[in-house]
């Protein structure tokens, strides 16, 4: 009877730890959404569409300036780990981190300096320079913390790789936003960046403290042997699915604020904030499958493969299904808390929705192509669908507006969904596709890590 107990006991945990996880995922994305409809009411349309710019910019060059080390230490941590190789581990792990923390700072330099030649030949207003100027000194602290995170989710850390980025940098932005205006800063896309700034490297600190520590001795300390070529060869196509797919989840913002004036741009990425929160199961699922793809590869184990990839599809896209229903039945009354005008994008929130789906039905389908050393395909995907939504996007902003961008998206991501499915089926054998909807609660207890 006492081991009777004992299982259910141990059941009952697996499936806790499991919802703890997943709900702290689901809760960062709602914290994050928070964060954008606090910005929008105090910032208003135009400011926060100028925001709403250098924020898109900040996220895909700090992604860009990880170089794919973020992506590809979560597969090289459990690699070696299965092989014993810790002295390559050690390098990884170092060496990579070097390469991030200098690259990025002189790239920010530069970048910074370009900008400053672009408002002195004309071509780049003041607001706008301010903004991106104070927006590029956070680009090494971005993109060392999502590298530090990948360290923690390869381990199996998942919340506190987790929360710095998700929880703690949201969180602090408000913070810091609401002081300075408090202390008589005006409510404007400077003063919101240079909390967003401030926010950052906090996230950064924080994520050294909380990952750094948990490290093994084995980790940290020892022989350490760099293969840099290698690695910067596997990490490139890597960044450059990463780049990708966050230049998808941003190009269409970018191209409004060219057409359109900042207004309609911010109009436009309130609805975006909206679907973010759809957008975030992919992430929030896939993070957590990624150490098992990896591992399901690197072993030969066929059968492991398969099971996490259907899992993992199922526990993203039933969920999203739900929540999209949900933003498509309430999308009037959801954008109203953005504030006045923003109920504008009701009707872009449709297209918008349909393209989430199609992702959403093969699961984290770019995770699981690099992590089975297929990243090159990845990025040929990616790239071929980022063209595709530049056209599209050039083709229909003019005409149809905001509406046009929603429309560009959405058949990318379509056409993106269906090269995923058809990749990873012909080359892994392995279909990409959700269980049926009985078999979920099987798949919630194998996200437990």
């Amino acid at each position: 009877m006492k081991e009777i107990w004992r299982n259910l006991a141990g059941t009952f945990q697996l499936e806790l730890n499991a919802l703890t996880v997943y709900g702290l995922r689901i809760g960062g994305a709602f914290l994050t959404f928070v964060l954008q409809v606090i910005l929008a009411r105090w910032l208003g349309q135009y400011e926060y569409g100028i925001f709403a710019l250098v924020w898109s910019c900040v996220i895909i060059l700090g992604e860009l300036l990880s170089f794919g080390f973020y992506n590809l230490i979560q597969r090289l941590i459990p690699e070696y780990k299965i092989k014993g190789e810790m002295s390559l581990l050690r390098g990884a792990l170092w060496g990579a981190g070097y390469v991030i923390a200098m690259a990025s700072f002189i790239a920010s330099l530069l970048f910074a300096a370009v900008l400053y030649a672009l408002n002195l030949a004309g071509a780049l207003s003041t607001e706008y320079m301010w903004a991106l100027m104070i927006g590029s000194a956070s680009l090494p602290a971005f993109a060392l913390a999502d590298y530090i995170s990948g360290i923690g989710r390869s381990s199996g850390w998942m919340i506190r790789a987790f929360a710095p980025t998700s929880l703690f940098r949201p969180i602090a932005i408000i913070s810091l936003l609401a002081g300075a205006i408090a202390l008589g800063a005006g409510a404007s896309a400077v003063t919101a960046m240079a909390a967003a700034t401030l926010a950052v490297w906090f996230t950064l600190l924080v994520s050294l403290v909380i990952v750094g520590t948990s490290l093994p001795d084995e980790m940290k300390n020892g022989k350490r042997e760099f293969q840099l070529k290698p690695w910067i060869l596997a990490a490139l196509p890597m960044m450059m699915v990463s780049s990708f797919e966050l230049l998808l989840f941003n190009l269409d913002v970018l191209m409004i604020s060219y057409y359109l004036p900042p207004d309609r741009t911010g109009i436009y990425f309130a609805a975006t904030k909206i679907m973010a929160l759809v957008a975030f199961m992919n992430f929030a699922v896939g993070s957590a499958f990624t150490r098992r793809f990896a591992e399901a590869h690197t072993s030969g184990a066929q059968a492991g493969l398969i099971k996490a990839v259907r899992h993992s599809a199922s526990l993203i896209f039933y969920p999203s299904l739900l929540m999209i229903l949900a933003i498509i039945l309430f999308r009037k009354e959801i954008l109203s808390l953005f504030g006045e005008g923003f109920t504008g994008a009701e009707m872009i929130i449709l297209p918008l929705a349909f393209g989430m789906c199609c992702r959403a039905f093969v699961g984290a389908g770019e995770r699981i192509l690099m992590m089975a050393g297929e990243q090159k395909l990845c990025a040929a995907i990616y790239l071929s669908t980022v063209l595709i939504d530049i056209i599209l996007n050039i083709m229909l902003i003019p005409l149809y507006g905001i509406m046009g961008a929603a429309l560009a998206t959405t058949l990318a991501f379509a056409t993106m969904a269906l090269m995923q499915f058809i990749a990873i089926k012909i080359r892994l054998n392995v279909t990409a596709a959700p269980l049926a909807p009985g078999e979920v609660i099987m798949a919630l207890r194998s996200l437990h890590l």
